[in-house]
């Protein structure tokens, strides 16, 4: 999986890049078009001066006649007396001119044109050492090294240049990007960024700060109706208690089992709500701590008992050892009821462990296991949600998987 890099270095990579490939494009461009321009203007200059000395010719009787004009200039009557290498470069009828190159790095440059002498046509050569008049490879290698020099330092200025502009251009980004980051948990406020920003940067401030507006407004209205729900369930469960009160004042053995259930009920009732309003509150109270130890544990599990003994369920549960935890007591308790109710409703005539320690809760069961059976709250089918979003408010982690045979494990890793 490839490593993401910030949109900075892949601007300086693909421009750098680029610019490395234009620079060596241009080199080879400004070598070969130099070596072009020679071969042009010796052939150029021979085009102009061979018809010239060729009329020599017209005034000789002698069929076969090799004249030097100057040191770099020589011409021929005939194509036998022409230099061996040049022979094997050109046909006895080609006409016309070119520059020719051999591997010993010589190089000349040729012209053919036929001529008159007494009556007859004959082909005339021209032949120019061009080495006589261009650089040799000295200076033509301090040449070309300063050539290089010049294009290395023209390429460390660009690369400051396309350095300090990617970083321009990329800062807007890199700045927003830090405010997503840092400001995940704050949507309240538009974000903004500062310098001069580019139309499409624009574009997806405005869409992000829409999106911000429509998540804050939908999580006050979920706040809003959960404070609203919770308070308005309040009173009739105060009613309800009121009422099992003074039934049990009856001492009607009939309905004791049934008023039992029924205040029960309106605990559980009592603690649900408590905890949506504990959810509901965006803050994360600095103050609330939880002691873990046995008695703490207990308690919880005793409430259990009347259905572990109905599933028959094997339970066993162990506590590494006491430790406090930054977390409201309600909160973690229902953690650890919703993940126990969960896997012992799904766990008949089989096995639960609770292990608990400073760094996570764990809950094994052999049950049924993720794909047989929806598993959660019996009650009103949320146990499970609820234990995601108090690992949300705490920054837990939660997490629940099959085990290699059957059940499932359910785990809880506190914040570090």
């Amino acid at each position: 999986m490839f490593k993401s890099k910030p949109i900075s270095q892949i601007i300086i990579k693909v421009y750098l890049l680029g610019a490395l490939i234009l620079l060596a494009f241009y080199g080879c461009l400004f070598y070969y078009t130099v070596l072009y321009t020679e071969n042009q203007a010796s052939e150029q200059r021979l085009a102009l001066k061979a018809p010239y000395h060729l009329k020599l010719f017209q005034k000789s009787e002698n069929t076969k006649i090799k004249i030097k004009i100057d040191p770099i200039l020589t011409i021929y009557n005939t194509y036998e007396i022409l230099p061996k290498k040049i022979k094997d470069k050109i046909n006895v009828d080609w006409l016309g001119i070119q520059s020719i190159h051999f591997d010993d790095d010589s190089e000349f440059t040729v012209f053919a044109q036929k001529i008159k002498i007494n009556n007859d046509e004959i082909t005339a050569y021209a032949i120019e050492d061009v080495d006589q008049i261009e650089w040799d490879d000295t200076y033509f290698a301090i040449f070309q090294i300063m050539i290089l020099s010049s294009g290395v330092i023209l390429f460390i200025g660009s690369a400051f240049f396309i350095i300090k502009m990617a970083k321009r251009i990329s800062s807007p980004f890199s700045e927003l990007a830090e405010m997503l980051e840092y400001d995940s948990h704050e949507v309240s406020k538009p974000l903004s960024v500062n310098g001069k920003l580019s139309f499409e940067l624009e574009m997806m401030l405005a869409s992000i700060n829409s999106y911000r507006k429509r998540i804050y407004s939908a999580f006050i209205r979920e706040q809003t109706f959960t404070r609203y729900i919770s308070h308005e369930l309040r009173t009739p469960m105060t009613v309800i208690r009121g009422g099992v009160s003074v039934l049990r004042r009856a001492n009607n053995d009939k309905t004791t089992k049934q008023l039992t259930r029924i205040d029960d009920a309106v605990i559980e009732m009592e603690q649900l709500t408590h905890i949506f309003l504990l959810l509901a509150r965006d803050e994360v109270s600095n103050t609330s701590n939880v002691s873990i130890s046995d008695t703490f544990i207990d308690k919880i599990v005793k409430n259990f008992s009347p259905t572990i003994k109905a599933n028959q369920v094997n339970f066993h549960y162990d506590i590494q050892n006491e430790f406090s935890l930054h977390a409201h007591p309600l909160l973690f308790s229902a953690v650890v009821c919703n993940l126990l109710k969960n896997a012992i409703n799904c766990s008949i005539e089989g096995s639960v462990n609770l292990f608990i320690s400073e760094q996570r809760i764990d809950v094994i069961d052999d049950g049924l296991g993720l794909n047989e059976q929806p598993r959660g709250y019996e009650g009103f089918g949320i146990g499970l949600k609820i234990v995601q979003d108090i690992c949300e408010k705490y920054q837990w982690t939660f997490n629940i998987s099959n085990n290699m045979e059957k059940g499932c494990t359910a785990s809880v890793i506190f914040k570090t």
